[in-house]
């Protein structure tokens, strides 16, 4: 990557100073929501709202123009209609700020005409040195300065996952239920139209940040297709690259060129273009998140067999049939294995891979189990079924099934043992968890842990997966662990030259 773009897209992500041009004291208006989020978030540095027509915003003096502004300008945000975007890209360029996100819609995503004014200013920032995100964009996010330079009010939750999106409803609606679910973003950009930067910088530049681990990319179209793919090539064995590619039908196709201006690739050309760059392919939006946090959280498998723990023998069988689907195999576990299961389950369990721990409580017995499972050579990866975010479950038993009829009828205070009963389960889950992240650090082996709430909620535990992933069925468990040993299968072939 060249020092003049890395420099350009870290006065992008980590500004010193921002103007707000447009910004207003309307609260109803985005040139009042986006500085007001930018200060909720906590970012630290210089705010200028840019507006003519008042004295003071947000209890900041308010500039006339951004030529007004003392000292230097790294970013600058236009919030105003599309009739004076670009003689305030001008005035921007005069000023020389570095870098501009214009969240202004109405531009080439409207047809020739929209284009032909998204290009004249696009043109100027050229001529200007000073780079552009957008048009048609709703911001971005930066999870080091806690920058939350976006128009919806979202907060997510800082971590290791940079996020490129062509669609800035659907991209911020990600960082929501990333938050929901504790998957953390080191950046987030909304891609819009693209009249400057393309898709192929932002993903060159998250390649080399140190911030980020892992690269999420949702793609309309492409409009630098070529440099795209060379980019992609070769940041893909530095970090991987999670893709949701929409637009592969006529009417996706035709859809996102009025949605982003975005031209939609073939679909056998996309898949081919994900086979050479050794990017991973994810179908739906909650395959996105189940992938990205899997990379940013666990040890890749080194081979396709799995161990498989669970509490119920159905669900074994369902993983079973799961992992035959994605291509990964049901380990048969040697005698040794078996032997030393033995030594620790009933005599009437069920002998074999899935391990069925038959319903037991003793989480010293699941312990050990996972231990000898995890330890076993023939085991590259382990999915646990069950125990790991159990709280939820025993919760709604308690609070709606049998368990609580019971101490009705004997006018037992049932809050006191409800309360007692879900915080020793609690300390369950975190002794589970613990044990996991203990397991993986000393076998290098990826555990994935598939939970079942039942009321439908999100459980506390799935909300905390920095440090391991939790499932809420075996089918997306198995499905992601597929999706890592694709890439370590590709990392492989890499490193023999084929």
């Amino acid at each position: 990557m060249s020092n003049e773009l890395t420099e350009q897209l870290t006065r992008l992500f980590e500004p010193r100073s921002i103007a707000i041009i447009g910004a207003s004291a309307t609260k109803m208006k985005w040139g009042y929501i986006v500085p007001a989020n930018i200060l909720a978030g906590g970012w630290k540095g210089d705010l200028y709202p840019v507006n003519p027509h008042e004295t003071e915003i947000l209890e900041r003096p308010a500039f006339k123009s951004v030529k007004d502004i003392p000292g230097e300008v790294d970013l600058a945000i236009i919030t105003i209609p599309a009739n004076h975007v670009e003689e305030a890209v001008m005035e921007c360029v005069e000023k020389g700020v570095r870098t501009c996100i214009v969240i202004s819609g109405g531009f080439s995503e409207t047809g020739k005409e929209g284009r032909a004014a998204e290009d004249e200013f696009a043109e100027i920032a050229r001529k200007g040195g000073m780079r552009i995100v957008g048009p048609n964009t709703m911001g971005i996010y930066s999870g080091p300065n806690k920058l939350h330079a976006l128009m919806p009010p979202v907060r997510p939750v800082a971590g290791k996952i940079a996020f490129a999106a062509q669609s800035g409803n659907l991209g911020t609606q990600m960082l929501s239920l990333g938050k929901a679910l504790g998957v953390g973003f080191s950046r987030f950009v909304c891609i819009g139209n693209e009249a400057d930067l393309k898709a192929a910088d932002y993903l060159e530049y998250f390649a080399d940040d140190p911030a980020t681990e892992v690269i999420l990319l949702y793609i309309e179209g492409l409009r630098d297709a070529r440099r795209f793919i060379e980019v992609a090539r070769e940041t893909s064995p530095k970090k991987p690259i999670v893709v949701l590619k929409a637009g592969k039908t006529s009417a996706g196709a035709k859809a996102a060129a009025s949605h982003s201006a975005a031209l939609a690739a073939d679909e056998t050309i996309f898949d081919g273009v994900m086979k050479q760059t050794g990017m991973i392919e994810a179908d739906t939006t909650e395959e996105m998140l189940d992938i990205a946090k899997a990379f940013a959280a666990i040890p890749m498998p080194k081979g396709r067999r799995v161990g498989v723990l669970t509490w119920g023998g159905g669900w074994g069988v369902v993983t079973a049939d799961a992992l035959a689907r994605y291509g990964l195999e049901l380990v048969e576990f040697p005698a040794e294995t078996l032997a030393e299961l033995d030594s620790v389950l009933p005599p009437y369990w069920s002998r074999g891979n899935p391990v069925d721990l038959v319903g037991t409580l003793d989480l010293s017995m699941h312990f050990r189990c996972l231990e000898i499972i995890a330890r076993c050579g023939c085991v590259d990866s382990i999915i646990s079924l069950g125990t790991m975010g159990a709280t939820s479950s025993f919760q709604s038993f308690v609070l709606e099934g049998p368990i609580m009829d019971e101490m009705q009828r004997e006018r037992i205070k049932p809050k006191v043992v409800t309360s007692e009963f879900l915080a020793q389960l609690q300390k369950t889950d975190e002794a589970y968890r613990d044990e996991v992240i203990r397991l993986m650090a000393e076998t290098g082996k990826p555990i994935i842990a598939v939970s079942f709430p039942t009321s439908g909620s999100i459980t506390p535990m799935l909300a905390r997966q920095s440090e391991v992933v939790i499932y809420p069925s075996p089918e997306r468990g198995a499905k992601t662990l597929a999706a890592l040993y694709e890439y370590q299968q590709f990392l492989e072939r890499k490193l023999a030259g084929v």
